[in-house]
């Protein structure tokens, strides 16, 4: 019998890397936790979360899509970055209570570090963010926090991004946080004042595809694109022809799982064993299969 149990809670679930990363984590810690697929449609999320919540042998559960935005009301607390994003991806269970936490937006964090300037302060303060789901609410939680002034999300389907916009309407008074539609003319003009670019839509994931047109990127651009599976992306290519620097969606995922694995075990993984997981559940790119921020 495993000492623990851990669930990944999705619909539907398909193969990701997540879980044989996580896998490599729990088994270097030692911990004997044993994850599970729970695949649950999402009316079902709060009744599988009351099982976690009384079961002794839970140690938590990872969240999965869609179900990120609606898990936090059915938490018993929640973390500072869970709260303002509106997104839970990690409940850690203590005296049958479960505390919902983000480390999307760690990885969020990890990947900015990764392209912008080493000073913060330094940081471009525009940006344009692709995408509204669990992920693009971890975006916008991270740009907010970190001083921009203006944040442009679009969305294929324009409620999504007024919804989360929505969420976000006392946290960003300070700055100008808009929904905008989908058309490459608005694209363009929003991108010819935002430094920053971050694709959490999923697009991209398959290969061959950019989310926007190479000829509506300005020169110079900070181009953060969270697929997980291209070593250098169509859009991130189209990015680095004219003179961008770029990134792919690894480096936010690895720091993701490593705040996970923490959280539920108190200690964090080497992030060599990490490495070494995500590469062999990746395999070579044409096998490859897609994480997003999203």
């Amino acid at each position: 019998m495993p000492s623990a149990r851990l669930p990944i809670i999705g619909h539907p679930l398909t193969r990701t890397p997540l879980e044989g990363v996580l896998r490599a984590a729990l088994s270097e810690d030692g911990s004997g936790i044993e994850i599970e697929r729970w695949e649950r449609r999402p009316h079902l999320l709060a009744e599988a979360l009351r099982e976690v919540r009384a079961g002794a042998d839970f140690t938590g559960a990872i969240v999965a899509s869609p179900h990120k935005e609606k898990a936090p009301p059915l938490a018993d607390a929640l973390s500072e970055d869970a709260r303002v994003s509106g997104a839970v991806n990690v409940f850690v269970r203590a005296d049958e209570r479960l505390r919902g936490h983000n480390t999307d937006a760690d990885g969020v964090r990890a990947g900015l570090v990764s392209i912008l300037p080493r000073v913060e302060g330094k940081w471009p303060r525009n940006a344009v963010v692709l995408g509204a789901g669990g992920g693009a609410r971890a975006v916008v939680a991270v740009l907010i926090g970190s001083g921009f002034q203006h944040v442009a999300v679009l969305n294929r389907h324009l409620h999504r991004a007024e919804a989360l916009v929505a969420h976000f309407s006392r946290t960003a008074r300070h700055m100008e946080l808009r929904a905008r539609p989908w058309h490459d003319a608005i694209i363009e003009v929003e991108l010819a004042r935002a430094e920053l670019l971050i694709n959490a839509s999923g697009i991209g994931a398959d290969g061959g595809e950019s989310p926007i047109p190479a000829g509506l990127l300005p020169s110079d651009r900070y181009v953060l694109d969270l697929v997980l599976n291209h070593p250098i992306t169509p859009l991130m290519a189209a990015a680095q022809e004219l003179g961008g620097t770029v990134a792919n969606g690894q480096a936010a995922f690895l720091a993701a799982c490593t705040e996970t694995a923490r959280l539920l075990t108190g200690t964090a993984p080497q992030l060599e064993t990490l490495r070494g997981a995500l590469a062999t559940e990746l395999g070579p790119p044409e096998e490859a299969v897609a994480v997003v921020g999203d």
